[in-house]
């Protein structure tokens, strides 16, 4: 069997410092925690959709990420948003908390969507690109709009 139509499901970092992490997808990114599991140490993240989009998982004491030379184990994960502006807005918040900018704001030749990257606090490669056609044809149930705005810095 071969599966034909797939789409991301979620992502699971380790990250080194669980509050740190879990405030850099909720101010830069715009995630909300969905849950929290205090015993294997762990924050759930969704935009309100699914139950999460991503997941961080706290390293085990005493265990450290692997940074330096070499390739890392992953490349990079994308989150899709459906404007181009948000690419563009997006740019100077990751430039004013200093946030290592990998590639863009640019508009990529083969996709023709725009897309920035950048690192988060662990070194992941994030990447924010427009597929304005993703949420073209998504009929699932929007989520209700926030109440309150969070503090981009």
């Amino acid at each position: 069997m071969r599966i034909s139509n797939g789409a991301l499901g979620h992502i699971v970092l380790n990250v080194a410092d669980l509050k740190k992490s879990e405030q850099f997808y909720r101010t830069v990114l715009g995630l909300k925690v969905s849950a929290r599991n205090l015993q294997t140490k762990m924050t759930f993240m969704s935009y309100g959709r699914e139950h999460h989009d991503i997941a961080l998982q706290a390293l085990p004491k005493g265990a450290k990420l692997v940074r330096g030379n070499g390739v890392a184990k992953l490349h990079h994960f994308c989150f899709y948003v459906d404007k181009n502006e948000i690419i563009d807005q997006l740019y100077p918040i990751l430039k004013r908390r200093r946030i290592p900018v990998v590639s863009g704001p640019e508009t990529l030749v083969v996709a023709g969507n725009r897309s920035v990257s950048f690192l988060d606090p662990d070194g992941n490669r994030v990447e924010i690109a427009c597929n304005a056609n993703k949420f073209k044809f998504d009929h699932r149930k929007k989520p209700a709009p926030a109440r309150r705005k969070q503090k981009d810095e």
